[in-house]
């Protein structure tokens, strides 16, 4: 229960961070179409591994796949949680243009108990510390039986 709390209260300096962040473009803006794949780690009930990409499917608009596990795949209590969010990539809001956020929906799967499917809501930020290295985190909000939040923090490889 402690690591929901720290979970919601991540998603909410992350959603109150964003909203008052400028979301208009500037002159030096990066390009939002870089892609990605990466590893760090994750948190939900448990911290585990993460795995995280980003792939630009349109104009700011990117598929974001990745994969949350806590590594215990002998005991009943182990979760794997598949993401497959959609996002809208906003313009840096950085003038060196490095700090990338986005805000999207989409489908999470759960491998807890018995599996479940349901809709979820991930915000988060790219932090491009080098032409291929970026740094990122993420809050997702999963809709399942229970409402369960989850997140990671990581680096990855840009192609």
């Amino acid at each position: 229960m402690k690591i929901r709390s720290i979970a919601a209260i991540a998603l909410g300096i992350t959603a109150a961070s964003m909203a008052a962040l400028p979301m208009a473009a500037n002159a030096q803006d990066a390009s939002t179409d870089y892609n990605y794949v990466g590893a760090g780690v994750g948190i939900g009930d448990d911290v585990g591994l993460s795995i995280n990409s980003k792939v630009t499917v349109a104009d700011n608009v990117s598929v974001r796949p990745g994969v949350i596990s806590d590594l215990d795949f002998n005991g009943d209590d182990g979760e794997t949680v598949f993401l497959l969010p959609v996002t809208y990539d906003f313009n840096a809001v950085t003038d060196n243009g490095r700090l990338l956020p986005y805000l999207g929906g989409g489908l999470s799967v759960s491998t807890e108990g018995s599996t479940s499917v349901g809709p979820m809501l991930t915000g988060g930020v790219d932090y491009r510390i080098t032409e291929r290295i970026v740094a990122n985190g993420a809050v997702n909000v999963s809709f399942y039986d229970n409402t369960e939040v989850n997140g990671s923090v990581g680096l990855g490889y840009t192609f």
